[in-house]
This record gives structure tokens, C-alpha cells and sequence, in this order.
């Protein structure tokens, strides 16, 4: 790179906070080395490029979304429902490792959260459904060793998961399940029964449709849980849980982000009841109904 360019992006960054100067000298600043660098346990940077690679072009495209109600593959002929369809069901394991590896990190810090906010020391069994690298299932097991947890996807997703539970050492209780969930009854006989950032991809009759195959899964007594970026009722905002739902209109056919009271009606359609809403981590919400 020549002086020029060099100058104005170092500078830019640095503006940013990523970089810092000493003398001369640029490096990175302590923000850049937590999140941006590949050697550190927080890295971000499959999340920036998995937003580079899906959803960035996609904003280009927002009037015809909007003006056609699909999502923007559609304006190519792929009728695939999710933005990441291809790449769950991809026969190729980089196309879903990248997926979930973004995924991954974005949920680190939820999933410690789910841990502390949710009393799991009375369960002995846990089904994440859509569960992708299992991040939620590992913390909440780490805390609560009396308990088995079993992570339901699509069977390239599972193949990462595996992966993961075996990185966090927890493979006698921790366990994979290859299932489609809308085209294959979910197991039976689990004391609780979560989904994180599942239900937006889909309209509400499709989350009904997930939430009573939930409901037939867990034993009398026990919940379900459902962490999503949730809108307040009147649907004004949160502005980070309506720009989310942008990108669920843009990259999936019925997806949106919901508020507590339509996420409660949902649930009271599966035939869950005595809802509850806690704050999780972030933007991020638990809506909790009990069998």
C-alpha cells in the first residue's frame, strides 16, 4: 500500500478506536486485540465477515424487499426461505463452519447469561432446537452438571457442534440431534425446551407450529424458553431489535422480529401458559412460558 491510502486508513481506524499511535507508529488499539484478532477468545471477525459475505449487499436491495414482501435471493429465482439456507444445508463444511463460527460468537456472552438468569438446577435434561454450534446448551451444562442437554439441527450444523462440545470437553452430556424441525417431530421427554433467534425467522404460524412441537417435547412442569431481540408492544423499537428485523425481512420469506405480547400469543397458541419476560443480555430478551 502506498503512503497515501496508508495514511488515510490508518487514521480513519484509529479515529474508529482500532488503532492506536505511538510516535510514528500504528497498532492495534486494546479493542482491536480483544475482538479483531484471531488469537483472542472474543474474536468478531467471522461476524464481520458473515455480515459482509449476507447482509450488507442485501440493504442495497431494501425498496424492492419492501415493495415485493420476499427476500432479496428471490430476486434471483432461489426460493430458499433463510438467507443462510445454502449454507446450513451446504454439503460443504466451510460454508457451515463460517455460519456458525459467526454465530458462535455473537452468543457467547447471552449464553453465559441464559446460565445465570434462568434456574436450570431443578432440570435434568435440556433441548436446544436450532441450537447451531451449541453454545447455549455447553454454558448452561458447565453451570448445572446434574443436567444432559441435546442440540437439534440440520445435520451439516450438527457436524460443527460436534466440534464445539468436544472444545469444551462435555461430550458425555452434551449430544447432537440430525433433525429437520419442521418436517420431523422433535424428542420427547425434556424438562425444558430453548430457541435462540429461531422464531423470527419464520411468520406466526410457523412459530406456532415450532413452539407446539416444544410444547409435545417437554414433560408436564417444565418450559420453554425464547431469546430473541424483542420490539416493545407498540412495535416503536427498540431501534437495534427493529434493525434486526429489517434484516429478517430482507433475507428470509416470513421472518420478523416480534414483540413480548405476540411471542406470548404464540405460546398460548402452543398451549404453554403463565409467560414471563427477563432481560438477558444486550439487546436480547427471554420470553419463558411453562407446560
Amino acid at each position: 500500500m502506498e503512503r497515501r491510502p496508508a495514511e488515510v486508513f490508518a487514521s480513519t481506524l484509529a479515529s474508529l478506536g482500532l488503532l492506536q499511535k505511538n510516535g510514528d507508529k500504528f497498532s492495534n488499539s486494546p479493542l482491536a486485540e480483544k475482538f479483531l484478532s484471531s488469537k483472542s477468545p472474543a474474536y468478531m471477525g467471522e461476524v464481520v465477515r458473515m455480515c459482509d459475505e449476507h447482509l450488507y449487499n442485501a440493504w442495497n436491495f431494501l425498496t424492492w424487499s419492501l415493495v415485493n414482501n420476499k427476500p432479496v435471493d428471490a430476486m434471483k429465482g432461489d426460493n430458499a426461505e433463510h438467507i443462510f439456507d445454502d449454507a446450513k444445508k451446504n454439503n460443504s463444511i466451510e460454508a457451515v463452519q463460517k455460519f456458525i463460527h459467526a454465530m458462535h460468537a455473537t452468543s457467547v456472552g447471552p449464553a453465559m447469561a441464559l446460565a445465570r438468569t434462568f434456574d436450570f438446577s431443578r432440570g435434568k435434561r435440556m433441548l436446544d432446537v436450532g441450537g447451531g454450534s451449541g453454545v447455549y446448551a455447553l454454558q448452561v451444562a458447565k453451570e448445572n452438571p446434574q443436567l444432559q442437554a441435546t442440540v437439534a439441527d440440520l445435520a451439516p450444523v450438527c457436524k460443527v457442534a460436534y466440534e464445539y462440545i468436544s472444545r469444551y470437553g462435555l461430550a458425555g452430556r452434551v449430544k447432537t440431534l440430525a433433525v429437520d424441525f419442521f418436517n420431523e417431530e422433535l424428542p420427547k421427554g425434556y424438562d425444558v425446551a430453548f430457541f435462540s433467534n429461531v422464531i423470527h425467522d419464520y411468520d406466526e404460524d410457523k412459530g406456532v407450529t415450532l413452539l407446539k412441537k416444544a410444547h409435545a417435547s417437554i414433560l408436564d412442569g417444565g418450559a420453554v424458553i425464547i431469546s430473541e431481540w424483542m420490539l416493545n408492544d407498540d412495535k416503536t423499537g427498540p431501534a437495534l431489535s427493529a434493525l434486526m428485523g429489517m434484516n429478517m425481512m430482507l433475507g428470509t420469506s416470513g421472518g420478523q422480529n416480534y414483540s413480548f405480547a405476540e411471542i406470548s400469543a404464540m405460546l398460548a397458541k402452543a398451549g404453554f401458559k403463565n409467560m414471563e419476560r427477563k432481560p438477558l443480555a444486550g439487546p436480547a430478551e427471554l420470553a419463558i412460558g411453562y407446560r
